[in-house]
């Protein structure tokens, strides 16, 4: 079952039309028709709405699970996002490589998210391929900490971000990938979006 599937059955259940549900909420009915037929993703935000609106879990509307409600308990479960390609647009369906769980306690999960590290880049700081790393969203660079960004024709990357006067030093913690360095002129022209700080890291051991 994918999200096209489970998106048309939900409406038909509720006898919906794609018009009654765009109206209700504030959509489109062509990103709707797009959405069942496969030709568009959804964001994460449009999930929520989703997910909301007919009372069951972004896990079924995706097609992960067929328990359509599950119990709340003092954990937050949030997205997993995987990036397989150089697109800034991070935070839409077909990245959700799953769900891990952040304790309710800590903030509010709708403000963190967990980033898949795809390569080892950052094994120098104990970050290896395949880790999960909880990214805070935020859009703004805090020197020398370890940030998720996007770089225009590069893609999106953890690194260890420097301040250097005008110009900003991208590092990576492993000596076989080079530092990418940021002019001011570079920063102007949006060469850099910033997507969130890394908070702490989930490590696994390879079996």
């Amino acid at each position: 079952m994918n999200f096209s599937t489970r998106l048309r059955e939900l409406r038909e259940e509720n006898n919906l039309t794609q018009e009654t549900i765009a109206s209700l909420l504030n959509l489109t009915k062509a990103n709707i028709s797009k959405y069942e037929l496969g030709k568009l993703q959804p964001s994460i935000e449009t999930l929520k709405l989703l997910s909301n609106y007919f009372n069951v879990s972004i896990d079924y509307l995706i097609g992960i699970t067929n328990i359509k409600k599950t119990e709340d308990n003092d954990f937050s479960k949030i997205p997993i996002f995987e990036i397989n390609k150089s697109n800034s647009a991070i935070f839409i369906a077909e990245n959700i490589a799953g769900y891990d769980y952040i304790n309710k306690s800590e903030d509010l999960s709708k403000d963190y998210f967990f980033f898949k590290v795809k390569d080892d880049s950052m094994s120098n700081a104990r970050i290896f391929k395949n880790d999960l790393v909880c990214i805070y969203k935020q859009d703004y660079i805090e020197d020398n900490k370890l940030m998720l960004i996007h770089i225009k024709n590069i893609g999106v990357l953890l690194r260890r971000i420097i301040k250097c006067k005008d110009n900003l030093i991208i590092l990576p913690e492993n000596h076989k990938y080079n530092p990418v360095v940021l002019s001011k002129k570079d920063l102007a022209e949006d060469y850099l979006k910033v997507i969130g700080k890394a908070v702490y890291v989930k490590f696994y051991i390879d079996e």
